[in-house]
């Protein structure tokens, strides 16, 4: 009986670690897409009076640094092309809004904040729909 537990265990294992390169990208960008997210509600927690500048300006900086990271990951990802291309593509509009968002919250500039929080939003969406097609 013992033995076939442990055969079972090792095969459940074996099973679980052998993810395609799709599942696995899509689980390394999973700390890309919160910080999509977290953007979005740290700008409009701006825009609505309820933070400072300095915490949207500090948010902006580590999500920055994440979502370079991001970008090496999906670069050297063995996915398939299209998947990268949309995730990458995800990732640059997350980056391009994070940088807006650093000098308009300098600038007091509201605008620009809340249409950068649109581009999170929908940022956000499009990997979310992608972690549930798979």
């Amino acid at each position: 009986m013992r033995r076939h537990l442990a055969f079972f265990l090792c095969a459940a294992l074996a099973t679980c670690r052998q993810q395609s390169p799709e599942q696995k990208l899509l689980k390394e960008i999973d700390p890309a897409a919160s910080w999509m997210a977290t953007l979005q509600f740290a700008g409009e927690q701006w825009l609505a009076n309820s933070v400072p500048t300095r915490f949207v300006r500090a948010t902006v900086h580590a999500a920055q640094k994440d979502l370079k990271k991001t970008a090496r990951t999906v670069d050297q990802s063995q996915a398939a092309q299209s998947l990268r291309d949309t995730v990458r593509r995800q990732i640059d509009v997350a980056t391009a809004a994070a940088a807006a968002v650093d000098r308009a919250v300098q600038d007091n500039d509201r605008r620009t904040v809340a249409m950068s929080v649109q581009r999170f939003a929908a940022a956000h969406e499009v990997l979310r729909k992608l972690e549930e097609s798979r």
